[in-house]
């Protein structure tokens, strides 16, 4: 099994016209840069394309790609040309989007399971250049084949946290991104529910886990009380690198085979910076 992965999460309230220079100086440090599509902050697949075009040998990742407004064809159509373009360096999360925010937009579904599930399957099989027809409850594709499929399509991963979402991952997607403040109880219990899907799906091989991990270093009362998340929400928070990186590696230790680095606080490229320089050389990875 390959050594862990550690990388850097690139974040909404990053201005897009930032975005570039932000992931240049940082990326020596780390193996992946993700970016992040909120409503109703910057689009995730521009900013991608941003960024893939700022960097060199980083990965990046797209996260997450909210199903509920984006069609599974023109979506695959996107991240085919990233990964065509940058051949084993983009990576792509697809997951339920937050409920309130689909209301927002007219987008909420009743069965948000059935839309990704049904999501996922055509995007995957579209990437690896099958010729798709879906008459689904959500999906609908006559006949669809990409003129430019990628010569090494994106792992796809959903970007799922419930127990049936995280047994619905191990049937259908490569890998599961896990949402920050999550533990080491959680990251256990998820590899628990995706393994469950995997064997009633009849699949065998490993499902990557990616982990988004909260973190800050510093003066306690310079963080705000709203970045401390709510009771149960884990972080990594501490006055100094090295206790940082002792509780970052619970996380490794738990089961995730990448680590994503997830700055909180009012200075995220400083704390990123710090966490290259400081918190990930401690890291043990496994």
């Amino acid at each position: 099994m390959a050594k862990t992965s550690i990388g850097a999460m690139i974040r909404r309230d990053v201005p897009p016209v930032e975005a570039p220079a932000h992931a240049q100086r940082i990326q020596g440090g780390f193996d992946e840069l993700w970016v992040v599509e909120d409503l109703p902050f910057a689009g995730g697949i521009s900013q991608v394309a941003a960024v893939l075009d700022a960097t060199t040998d980083v990965i990046v990742g797209h996260g997450i790609a909210p199903a509920p407004f984006r069609n599974p064809v023109t979506l695959a159509m996107e991240w085919a040309t990233l990964a065509e373009l940058h051949p084993g360096r983009f990576s792509a999360g697809i997951g339920h989007g937050v409920q309130e925010w689909m209301g927002q937009i007219g987008a909420r579904v009743e069965s948000p399971l059935t839309l990704l599930r049904e999501s996922v399957e055509a995007v995957r099989r579209l990437l690896a250049g099958e010729t798709v027809s879906v008459d689904g409850r959500y999906v609908q594709i006559d006949d669809i084949t990409l003129e430019f499929p990628p010569g090494i399509p994106p792992l796809v991963s959903t970007g799922v946290s419930g127990p049936r979402s995280l047994r619905l991952s191990g049937a259908v997607a490569a890998g599961t991104i896990l949402p920050e403040m999550n533990g080491p109880i959680e990251i256990s219990a998820a590899r628990e529910f995706i393994a469950e899907g995997q064997a009633e799906a009849g699949i065998i091989g490993h499902h990557r886990l990616t982990v988004f991990g909260a973190f800050y270093v510093g003066d306690l009362e310079d963080l705000p009380e709203q970045d401390l998340g709510g009771k149960g929400a884990w972080a990594a928070i501490a006055t100094r690198p090295d206790e940082a990186a002792g509780q970052l590696q619970s996380l490794i230790d738990a089961g995730a085979d990448a680590l994503i680095l997830v700055p909180i606080g009012r200075k995220p490229a400083d704390q990123l910076q710090l966490a290259a320089e400081e918190i990930v050389p401690a890291l043990i990875r496994a």
